[in-house]
């Protein structure tokens, strides 16, 4: 996986949204991916709960994120690691980092949704953020505690870099996806758009919500993610 990029990359549905006392997922679940450029391999990635921390003093999700591959010529390697406030599930910290055709790009921001401002780590000055905030690896996460509705189009401004709010999520409608276990299971297919770029995402319609699919348009095309296996189950409270 590149990079689930800014446009999810991730206030309110229509309404201000309170999180639920208990997510759909919880520390030591993997998500295994496949990366397909239409019917060619192109890679593989990996999304984790990695642990809990504290992180100035609040409860944290650490969550990761690493994909690799791409087409001859175009190898690309991405990494980013998001810590995400337990209780108002909030983006405190986000880093990450993209490889690509030999160039290396690096960003770590701190995050205060208090103060709705953000920082670059090695940058100076500070910019306004929403005041609950979420990053692209956060706001795929938030997606699975969103109470979403097949034919509801939900406007989200909580992207931590303002400029590219507001999100707007499209509930498509159902869709049956493969499993890692061969079965099919039906998912709620959603389109998300910000900035004039669009990506889909197919979410479990059950109680875990599991990303079971996305498309993702990069560089060198439309690139999709197809769930290969996954470890880890079970909620974790705030």
């Amino acid at each position: 996986m590149v990079s689930i990029p800014p446009l999810i990359a991730h206030a309110a549905l229509v309404a201000r949204l309170a999180v639920p006392a208990a997510y759909p997922f919880g520390v030591g679940e993997t998500l295994r991916y496949d990366a397909k450029l239409g019917y060619f391999p192109v890679g593989e990635a990996m999304v984790t709960v990695s642990r809990m921390a504290r992180e100035r003093g609040a409860e944290a999700f650490v969550f990761s994120a690493t994909g690799q591959g791409g087409p001859p010529g175009w190898r690309v390697r991405y990494d980013a690691t998001s810590w995400v406030g337990t209780g108002r599930f909030t983006s405190l910290r986000f880093r990450q980092r993209l490889e690509e055709r030999g160039k290396v790009e690096e960003h770590r921001y701190l995050i205060v949704p208090d103060s709705a401002r953000y920082r670059e780590e090695g940058v100076a000055g500070d910019w306004i953020a929403p005041h609950n905030p979420l990053d692209e690896l956060a706001f795929l996460y938030y997606l699975r505690t969103a109470p979403l509705q097949v034919g509801r189009a939900y406007r989200m401004d909580r992207y931590f870099k303002t400029g590219y709010n507001p999100i707007q999520v499209t509930v498509e409608g159902r869709e049956p996806i493969s499993m890692p276990d061969g079965t099919e299971q039906s998912c709620l297919a959603l389109r998300v758009t910000s900035h004039g770029t669009t990506m889909r995402v197919w979410l479990t319609d059950d109680a875990r919500r599991l990303p079971a699919q996305m498309e993702l348009p990069l560089p060198f095309g439309n690139v999709t993610l197809t769930l290969a296996g996954t470890m880890g189950s079970g909620e974790a409270g705030k």
